[in-house]
């Protein structure tokens, strides 16, 4: 059964008073492309696995190149996809900014894309509500892995081998850890010389390589 967090709406969002709660689904792991392409695979392996990601590829290539000529995509049993539109000046300087403020609401400003809208299709929507039932739980548990931490390791390094690096995702995906217990392995990986791992970039960008 799957489970959800209850969580407090901040004040003022949406014009919510102070002390709204929404439900707000558990999760555990983000799958990866991989992953997905294994699990379309596994329900429909009448496709291959090659087959499945040349859609996949495809339609992301569909989707830069329709969308931003003002059509969305449906796709049945799934949803549509359309564009969601920002000021680029709004990521200007301090002084750039009084000065936008200051012009008429109508004059022309740059508009970049800011993100991708989905609007998930109702008979999928309500075909999941009839399929699972949520449970409420008020602490964060995470799967416990069916790995040892050596064994782990070993697969974080064939990872490696095999695509040059690994990101903390990945890691998390690969051995059925939450990203938080992932990112203390690997930090603990990378403070041991024998590992055979190491880190590379920061942030956002920080993954793990083959230690030289």
């Amino acid at each position: 059964m799957a489970k959800y967090i209850i969580k407090d709406m901040p004040e003022g969002m949406g014009n919510n008073k102070k002390g709204r709660i929404f439900p707000k689904m558990q999760v555990y792991t983000e799958f990866d492309n991989d992953k997905v392409v294994e699990l379309i695979n596994k329900y429909s392996p009448a496709f291959s696995q090659g087959t499945i990601r040349g859609v996949l590829d495809t339609l992301s290539t569909v989707m830069k190149a329709y969308l931003p000529m003002g059509h969305s995509l449906k796709i049945n049993n799934l949803g549509v996809f359309s564009l969601s539109l920002q000021f680029s000046d709004n990521k200007a300087d301090a002084n750039t900014q009084e000065t936008i403020q200051a012009e008429p609401k109508t004059k022309y400003r740059h508009v970049e894309i800011k993100g991708i809208n989905f609007k998930a299709d109702k008979k999928l929507v309500k075909e999941m509500n009839k399929e699972n039932s949520f449970e409420h739980t008020s602490s964060n548990p995470v799967p416990s892995s069916s790995y040892t931490p050596q064994e782990r390791l070993q697969r974080a390094l064939q990872h490696i081998d095999k695509n040059r690096f690994i990101t903390l995702q990945e890691y998390a995906n690969l051995n059925d850890l939450s990203r938080s217990s992932a990112s203390r392995e690997l930090v603990a990986f990378v403070n041991d010389p024998s590992s055979g791992i190491t880190t590379k970039g920061a942030g956002s960008h920080k993954f793990w390589v083959r230690r030289k």
